[in-house]
């Protein structure tokens, strides 16, 4: 064997391992954002991906207010899911119930909902649902379990005498690096 070969060998391995490297920049970690890992009704696992610009936490870069708020983007999700949910003071071990509606503009509005494969936004059902923080580490990561139930509006308009919808899940969001 000669040099050459083992040159080719050294360059191939380092090439190898830049290329390994090379989106290591790139992770949620250090970009933001994250997902939420959930069942509906017992179906799943599903997986709907955060932007970072999908989750408000509290006290976050240039705003003061006091609730952790996410709206996820109906195209991050293969089945057309979607959800919008709302903790007021979130804070670790404490099953919290979200926030379903609040006053905006004057106006009382569903905060927190969910829409189905494409359904019409089905609102919260508070009495049911929970929201348990384990990890905030309040500069840089938010990570949660949803025990969430909803009217069914599959049908086109939401129903009270059909059983509720229920989302159980995992949510983990970092915050972008460079807000830290």
């Amino acid at each position: 064997m000669n040099l050459t070969f083992y040159k080719k060998i050294a360059l191939g391995a380092v090439a190898l391992i830049l290329g390994a490297c090379g989106d290591i920049n790139s992770s949620w970690e250090v970009k933001g954002g994250g997902y939420i890992k959930y069942t509906f009704n017992d179906d799943g696992p599903y997986t709907i991906e955060l932007a970072k610009n999908d989750v408000e936490p509290p006290f976050y870069v240039n705003n003061s207010h006091h609730y952790f708020y996410l709206c996820t983007r109906i195209d991050e999700s293969k089945r057309g899911d979607q959800i919008s949910l709302m903790v007021n003071n979130p804070k670790t071990g404490t099953e919290l119930t979200p926030v379903g509606r609040a006053s905006l503009n004057g106006r009382y509005q569903y905060v927190t909902w969910m829409r189905e494969q494409f359904s019409p936004e089905a609102p919260l059902i508070t009495e049911k649902s929970t929201v348990k923080f384990d990890e905030i580490i309040g500069d840089s990561l938010w990570t949660a379990d949803l025990d969430l139930y909803f009217k069914d509006c599959r049908s086109g308009s939401c129903s009270d005498s059909l059983p509720p919808l229920h989302f159980k899940g995992r949510l983990r969001y970092w915050v972008p690096a460079d807000e830290r």
